[in-house]
């Protein structure tokens, strides 16, 4: 059986940031930022043209919806992935969306297999959710590469940064500021991050709302639901891209890249 995949250079080149979690979850002052470390982040990025962002080819996702832990682990073996491969580079990730985790995921005897299975089936959710977030950024790129010729966004540009200013909070139109926050997630930092708040994608709101990482909605008690993991995990990414707790997170990351901070972060 073939299976598309995310290339490795496009989805974790630069992207395994080791951000400690108790740093993150606190309002950063500009003289207390959390320590991160970074591989293969390039320092800057170039503008790129319109015709450069072409759309994302969604057919290739392959959305799963397995209610065994161990017929989970049977598919993924089948597509030679783990996620051991990945991290020594020798291995491609396969574009398989899993839907929810396996109800049968607490019962395994190998608590090995249990991280084995919530980890891989989580990881192909966190850099599709990047992938769609990278091509938001690579269109912000491409429209202030136009700015920078003097050129003006067309109606259809300008509807779009409306529509994105409003998604991330910040001034309609403001690229220098969209690009602070139109960012991707470490990978390695929601994997851990979903890991501790859901046990092992084994607690009841992994289990029946979906929510792997102590989402929350209006209230310190009552939890998010989403119809899919992936649903989640894109409400996860909006938050550490927009929330004020995670400014520090957001300053370090632009750091890196090299962006200027004096937009809005």
């Amino acid at each position: 059986m073939q299976f598309r995949v995310f290339r490795p250079a496009a989805a974790l080149a630069g992207l395994l940031l080791i951000v400690p979690l108790a740093a993150l979850a606190e309002p950063a002052a500009p003289t207390d930022q959390p320590e991160l470390q970074v591989a293969d982040l390039p320092p800057q990025e170039l503008a790129l043209p319109a015709s450069a962002v072409p759309p994302i080819d969604k057919t290739s996702d392959l959305v799963l919806k397995v209610d065994s832990a161990g017929k989970l682990s049977e598919i993924f073996d089948s597509a030679d992935y783990a996620l051991a491969d990945v991290r020594g580079g020798g291995a491609e990730v396969p574009r398989l969306l899993v839907e929810a985790m396996p109800a049968d995921l607490r019962r395994l005897d190998s608590t090995d297999l249990r991280k084995d299975v919530f980890f891989n089936a989580l990881l192909p959710l966190v850099l599709r959710v990047n992938e769609d977030i990278r091509h938001d950024r690579d269109r912000l790129l491409a429209l202030q590469g136009l700015q920078h010729l003097g050129l003006g966004p067309s109606a259809e540009s300008r509807a779009w940064l409306a529509e994105l200013s409003e998604r991330y909070d910040v001034a309609d139109g403001d690229i220098d500021a969209l690009l602070l926050r139109v960012d991707v997630v470490p990978p390695s930092l929601a994997l851990a991050q979903a890991a501790v708040e859901s046990g092992w994608g084994t607690s009841y709101s992994a289990q029946r709302r979906n929510a792997l990482f102590g989402q929350t909605a209006g209230s310190a008690v009552r939890y998010a639901a989403f119809d899919r993991l992936i649903d989640g995990v894109a409400s996860y990414a909006r938050n550490l891209n927009t929330h004020p707790a995670y400014a520090g997170f957001r300053a370090r990351r632009a750091e890196l890249r090299g962006w200027s901070l004096t937009a809005m972060i």
